[in-house]
This record gives C-alpha cells, sequence and structure tokens, in this order.
C-alpha cells in the first residue's frame, strides 16, 4: 500500500464516524430549537393583545367621537409580551394622530409603569381597557374643526396561561383633537392617574 493509498484509507475511517454521528446532532438541535420556540412566545411571533386592540386604520375618522374612543383605548393597550414600555400602545394609534403629535411618541429607555408590569408579565399578559365618558366639564366643542374629550378609563388584565389576574387600573384620559380635510386627528393626550 503506498503512502497516499494508507492516508487515505485513515482520513475515510475517521471520517465515517464523524459522518455517522452528524444526523444524530443536527437532530438534537433541531428539537432543541423547536422546544425553546415553543415554551417562550417572542415578541415577533406574537399578535399583541392576542388580536384583540383596535386596528386603527379600521376607525371612522370622519366621527369625532369614535376617533377620540379609540384613541382613548388604544393608548392604553399594552402587552407585556411585546411591549417593552407604556409607549408602545401610542405608537400603535399614531395613525390617528397628526403628524407632530404621532412625531413626539418615542419610547423611553425605561417603561415608567414597570411595578404595575411585574404580575401582568408573569402571566404573559395584556389590558383589556374600557371607558365611559369623564364626568364634569371637560368635554367640550372649541370650534367646529377643535374638541376636547375626557374618559375615565379601567383596565384589567387577561393572561395567556389561563391565571387569573387581580391587578386592574384606573386613569383619567383627555383627548385634543382637530379637524382637518374632513378628517379629525388627535393632536394631543394626557392621562392622570385619581387620586
Amino acid at each position: 500500500m503506498t503512502r497516499h493509498s494508507q492516508l487515505a484509507l485513515t482520513l475515510a475511517l475517521c471520517a465515517l464516524p464523524l459522518a455517522a454521528c452528524a444526523p444524530d446532532v443536527a437532530e438534537r438541535t433541531s428539537e432543541q430549537t423547536t422546544a425553546t420556540a415553543t415554551s417562550t412566545p417572542s415578541p415577533t411571533a406574537t399578535t399583541p393583545g392576542e388580536g384583540t386592540f383596535l386596528d386603527p386604520t379600521d376607525v371612522d375618522r370622519t366621527d369625532v367621537e369614535a376617533t377620540a374612543e379609540a384613541a382613548a383605548l388604544l393608548i392604553h393597550s399594552w402587552d407585556t409580551v411585546t411591549d417593552r414600555t407604556q409607549t408602545a400602545a401610542a405608537i400603535r394609534a399614531k395613525p390617528l394622530m397628526s403628524e407632530e403629535w404621532a412625531a413626539n411618541q418615542i419610547e423611553p429607555e425605561r417603561n415608567g409603569n414597570q411595578a404595575a408590569w411585574l404580575k401582568p408579565s408573569e402571566h404573559q399578559a395584556y389590558s383589556a381597557p374600557s371607558i365611559t365618558p369623564a364626568v364634569g366639564d371637560v368635554s367640550r366643542d372649541v370650534a367646529n374643526d377643535k374638541v376636547i374629550r375626557a374618559y375615565d378609563l379601567t383596565w384589567r388584565w387577561i393572561s395567556r396561561d389561563g391565571q387569573e389576574i387581580e391587578a386592574t387600573g384606573r386613569r383619567q384620559v383627555v383627548i385634543y383633537l382637530e379637524k382637518h380635510s374632513g378628517q379629525w386627528e388627535v393632536v394631543g393626550h394626557q392621562s392622570s392617574d385619581p387620586n
């Protein structure tokens, strides 16, 4: 046997066990990847609010009440799986806003309400907000093309794991709207927690 033949035979004998192991290694890696992917949903694979959140593009922008109510609900529609901060909800509501106000919706480095999200986050929960018109004279028509609407807003958390979450929330939200080219747009909003 020549030296080249011996070398080729040695390499072939060494490669055989490696080739036999290769599919098994690939299979385990694939199984581990699949198990990891199914155990923790990634933000990109999860629909915010499991599809229960309003779609801002479906709102009748010629109707001031529909626009104001949708904006109030949307900016309080949070998902602890997909949203890093509360501002993520306002960013989803940008289609209802003026260009100037939409440009102000910038996510901060930290969630200002992190403590209130701890329990809901454990259960990969999302908020279910509801509103009623606020009592008092905050809501008013300022002009034919400028209005203010105020709402008392409450929310509960819906968990993805079936566990009941007792945490709830309450705020008053004020929405400022202007009409341009027959369409209402949000030009400002503010929320305050009740005392």
